[in-house]
């Protein structure tokens, strides 16, 4: 129920481009369509005219100066941003250009644990020196969560010559901390904060939603679009903060230009302009009618004993009503519950060893009785257990890479099973997929919670991006124990 239009710039002028009926003389090679696949020409027939080229009227993303930069313009005007630049990278290309823009070699930063693995590939690429700092759990879950008001406090005394802070916000499952505080800590050392917003991009609707990043004061955000609003996937959005100084802005900008492809897809920035200008036009009434859908689905989960649903404490803590957590209560893990729920033709976002992630659009699903009935039938079968998740509170630690990436080059290598290879320093990350958080780091000392947590998320059936370090053993420094 829209009662709101807002203008599209870049989908106004491509759609204008291709009412001319051009004849193509130019990329891409599929010829404005005619020239395809015949598996995909009938599904991609209405695609092909949006997959254009930087051609007379349609801008160039790495000098906007019209339809794109209009477009951008309108999502910093939305998401009150000082400025706004799209990503056709995901947000990937975003956390890359914000430690290489802010950063200089061996440049120290205060980072977030719980990183997506793209702020520790840029630690990894651009030799900057990380600080970690361990998160949170969730009294509940089990689930990291962000770094506590103490931590930051204790890191910005310690370590006052970092450039910047990296905070992750929401978390994969859409559950926030107290990020407004924690900034004011950052700004207070004269640091700068930057926050990998993946997961929310539609914050900026506001309450019952949790306060975006950049309202709360946030230098430079990052969001994924195409993970909660409707638009393609890789496509996301950078935001500068009104305060941010020009030079700051400048570097980032010179690094996209690097990073990002010469030739960048417009379907991607037509679909986030769409997405920015759909987003827009939702009401209140949408608003409710959206989370009213969520609740009721919720409703009828709590009725089925073999689930049981999370409910997340309010203050300080708060969570994104459109992600739904449920905890197994039966002696299936959650990745045999993902697994259950995929031949019930239900596809969920993640698992982990006790939980699934549902994440709801920003629409009202017509589809929740069907949804309900068949996660019903699927675990109907199952004993109810107790299944009791006990939380073990870790040292909220500031640590060091034992070796940093630079030298990492340096020292020869070996495999050893992962119950030998505690007290050595990893020579590769530990990817488990999805959330896509390292477990492990290069240039990390291997501890015992490493250990468990491997041997645990392994006989849960996680997956792991690369080789399975329990199965292949893991990569490690020729190096003495370390003290």
């Amino acid at each position: 129920m829209k009662h709101k239009y807002t203008k599209t710039p870049l989908i106004d002028a491509i759609q204008a481009h291709f009412k001319r009926e051009p004849i193509s003389l130019h990329v891409p090679g599929h010829k404005n369509g005619e020239l395809f696949h015949s598996s995909l020409i009938e599904d991609f027939k209405h695609v092909h005219k949006y997959d254009v080229t930087e051609l007379e009227g349609l801008d160039d993303l790495h000098d906007a100066t019209g339809a794109i930069h209009e477009a951008e313009q309108a999502a910093a005007r939305f998401y009150h941003a000082g400025e706004t630049l799209f990503l056709v990278g995901g947000s990937t290309v975003g956390n890359l250009a914000m430690v290489k823009g802010l950063c200089e070699q061996q440049d120290q930063i205060l980072i977030q644990r719980n990183s997506h693995k793209s702020l520790f590939n840029a630690i990894e690429l651009f030799q900057v020196e990380p600080i970690f700092l361990t998160p949170e759990l969730e009294k509940e879950t089990g689930h990291a969560l962000g770094p506590s008001i103490k931590t930051v406090e204790r890191a910005v005394q310690q370590f006052p010559k970092a450039k910047a802070l990296f905070l992750t916000y929401p978390t994969y499952y859409g559950a926030t901390y107290e990020l407004k505080q924690i900034i004011k800590v950052a700004h207070e050392a004269g640091m700068l904060v930057c926050v990998d917003e993946a997961h929310g991009a539609h914050f900026v609707l506001g309450e019952p939603f949790p306060p975006s990043a950049l309202l709360l004061g946030a230098d430079i955000v990052v969001q994924s679009a195409h993970k909660m609003l409707p638009a393609l996937t890789m496509g996301s959005y950078l935001h500068f903060h009104h305060t941010l100084a020009v030079d700051s802005k400048s570097k980032i900008k010179k690094v996209l230009t690097m990073l990002q492809s010469s030739s960048p897809s417009y379907l991607i920035m037509a679909a986030l302009d769409g997405a920015r200008a759909y987003t827009e036009e939702i009401v209140q009434e949408d608003i409710d009618i959206m989370l009213a859908g969520v609740q009721s689905f919720i409703n009828e989960l709590a009725t089925i004993p073999q689930l049981k649903v999370i409910k997340r404490e309010s203050s300080p803590y708060s969570s994104d009503p459109l992600k739904v957590t449920i905890k197994s209560c039966t002696t299936l893990t959650g990745f045999e519950l993902q697994r259950l729920f995929y031949d019930a033709g239900v596809d969920v976002e993640l698992a982990d060893d006790m939980h699934l992630l549902l994440v709801f659009g920003l629409t009202f699903n017509k589809k929740v009785p069907e949804i309900i009935n068949r996660i019903k039938k699927a675990v109907s079968s199952y004993a109810v257990i107790d299944k009791e998740n006990k939380v073990v509170e870790t040292e909220k630690k500031i640590s060091m890479l034992h070796v940093a990436p630079h030298q990492l080059k340096q020292f020869d290598t070996k495999k050893l099973k992962v119950e030998k290879a505690e007290g050595y320093i990893a020579a590769e990350a530990i990817i488990p997929y999805p959330p896509g958080i390292p477990l492990i780091f290069p240039g990390e000392k291997v501890d015992n919670e490493v250990v468990k947590d491997l041997k645990k998320l392994y006989e849960a059936g996680a997956f792991f991006q690369g080789t399975n370090p329990v199965v292949n053993g893991l990569e490690v420094l020729e190096l003495e124990e370390v003290e």
